[in-house]
């Protein structure tokens, strides 16, 4: 390889692992863009007439800032300073129930107190509004009385009143669910994190011979500052980074470039 004359290709990974104990936090590994910039302070010494006799460099800086083309759990958990839960959690859900012979089907189980698990039905009116027209219906424990319904959490059964909504008719229900999946949490007392990162990138000389580098960051401090932006198109994510020296070891350094084939 020659490193007096060559070119970073193409930037293809970074990984990240916890400081304390290790372990992998995330990998981005759909990278569209990054940069990774350096910066120092520099001050002028002048003399006499004003002239320039020398200068005078502090605060060397390093930041990377790029964005992933999907979103990566681990990196959204560590600029937030959580982590990525498995289990049992509870969400809010919409359901959209057709009824038919005065009867409804929930899709998932609602959950909450006894006799008001889902609590208000939401019924169209012609002009299809929920909100700004329509009825509410609202839960009992007992036989359902005209504007009321009644639901059964062991067969997700919802009763209306004998007569009072058509077959055919579409109401909207709002509950609460269990759900098995994956939770970050956006604590107002916990702060993004610093991690180990190393970035892989692929080096190209100008005969054409590929080979590969790494940068090691001891200490990569994630900025808590990001946007989820979407719209037409789906949303990437955008993250930043300060490498800070790792002090607890004596060392200052803020990256090591280690090429290799």
């Amino acid at each position: 390889m020659n490193i007096d004359k060559f070119t970073i290709a193409s930037y293809d990974q970074i990984v990240g692992f916890d400081r304390t104990n290790g372990s992998l936090d995330f990998i981005l590994d759909e990278l569209t863009d990054f940069n990774l910039s350096n910066s120092e302070d520099k001050s002028e010494i002048t003399g006499k007439g004003g002239r320039t006799i020398g200068t005078l460099k502090k605060n060397k800086k390093v930041t990377g800032s790029g964005t992933n083309g999907f979103l990566c759990g681990g990196a959204l958990a560590a600029q937030v300073g959580s982590e990525v839960e498995s289990g049992e959690h509870t969400i809010r859900y919409t359901d959209p129930v057709v009824v038919s012979n005065n009867k409804g089907t929930t899709v998932e189980t609602a959950v909450g107190a006894v006799g008001n698990e889902i609590g208000v039905i939401y019924v169209r009116d012609e002009n299809n509004a929920y909100i700004s027209g329509g009825k509410k219906l609202t839960q009992t424990s007992g036989v359902p009385k005209e504007g009321e319904f009644s639901y059964d959490p062991e067969t997700k059964e919802i009763t209306f009143f004998t007569g009072e909504i058509a077959d055919g008719t579409e109401v909207i229900a709002f509950y609460d669910a269990k759900v098995t999946g994956k939770r970050i949490v956006n604590d107002t007392d916990r702060y993004s994190k610093t991690l180990a990162l190393y970035i892989d990138v692929t080096c190209k000389d100008i005969c054409d011979n590929l080979f590969h580098g790494q940068f090691i960051i001891d200490r990569a401090d994630f900025s808590g500052t990001f946007d989820l932006q979407g719209g037409n198109d789906p949303v990437s994510h955008k993250f930043e980074f300060t490498s800070l020296p790792n002090l607890c070891t004596g060392k200052t350094l803020l990256w090591d470039f280690i090429l290799f084939d």
